[in-house]
């Protein structure tokens, strides 16, 4: 017994007709807000029961059809990624993943950096684009992708801020004599190519099988700033600015995904490259999680 998308159903549901004449198959079954879909396969046949909520309550609606012949009937059902190529029986597809967003842990940062998990941000688009292969097992698959991934390093609860250098990096320091801090961050900018192995798991959690991704991310970093901002004894707001804090311009992310149901993804990434390259900068290592969408 299966439960699977209605109309991916009706279409398996007229299979045979197809298998026995090139021509368009008739409809042989229509029903709108199925609730509950449930297709009984047998070497003799098969049962398509669908049970839908109307004003007087539940009704039930079967199609069962015998086979006179060998008959192959296939659905497929892409396991928390969005298809956006159809590509019939062949392994090859073509997906896009959906946006995340986690939190981030400066790993090893120097005692009294400050750097909080708590306000510190990455928001992802993991899988903008990516090419998928299914195994022949069916229950695995491996995808490559391409994608954007934005890190926000935030100290916001001490007198420590991040401080521009002279030769283009950071350190940290204090904030000037009676001024009221008012938080100092980095931010990084990554484009990112995933290359993630999926396993399907053989439980559920919520709606659909459960299923595993690990892999890595290959990182190329173009873009990182800093900014600190503080506010004068007499109220005036100051801030300073750079583009310029010496990130690491490669870096690798290694990470483990669970696809729970519906499309949502808990996932952990860590990465034992620094964001900081260069002596006399702080020296930290992300490790992050967080949700995604249609990993």
């Amino acid at each position: 017994m299966k439960h699977i998308l209605a109309t991916l159903l009706l279409t398996a549901a007229a299979t045979y007709t197809c298998a026995a004449t090139p021509q368009q198959p008739d409809t042989v079954l229509s029903i709108n807000s199925p609730t509950t879909v449930t297709l009984t396969e047998a070497p003799s046949g098969f049962n398509l029961a669908v049970i839908s909520k109307t004003a007087d309550g539940e009704t039930r609606s079967d199609y069962t059809e015998s086979f006179d012949r060998p008959v192959r009937i296939e659905a497929r059902r892409s396991h928390g990624s969005l298809s956006i190529v159809n590509t019939g029986n062949s392994p090859w597809d073509l997906n896009v993943g959906g946006p995340g967003i986690g939190w981030v842990n400066a790993c090893g940062q120097p005692d009294g950096t400050g750097i909080e998990m708590g306000k510190s941000l990455e928001i992802s688009w993991l899988n903008a684009l990516a090419v998928s292969y299914r195994m022949p097992w069916k229950s695995s698959r491996l995808t490559l992708g391409f994608g954007f991934t934005w890190r926000n390093y935030r100290i916001s609860t001490s007198q420590n801020r991040f401080i521009p250098t002279e030769n283009g990096g950071v350190a940290t320091g204090q904030y000037p004599d009676d001024v009221e801090a008012k938080g100092s961050r980095l931010k990084v900018f990554s484009l990112g190519v995933p290359l993630l192995w999926h396993q399907t798991l053989p439980f559920r959690f919520i709606g659909d099988n459960c299923s595993l991704r690990l892999g890595a991310v290959f990182n190329y970093n173009p873009h990182a700033s800093m900014k600190t901002k503080w506010e004068t004894p007499d109220g005036e707001k100051a801030e300073q600015v750079t583009d310029h804090i010496g990130q690491r311009r490669f870096t690798i992310d290694f990470m483990a995904a669970l696809h729970i149901g519906y499309g949502l993804n808990l996932y952990v990434k860590y990465s034992p490259n620094s964001v900081l390259r260069g002596s006399g900068q702080p020296s930290f290592t992300p490790l992050s999680s967080g949700l995604i969408l249609f990993l």
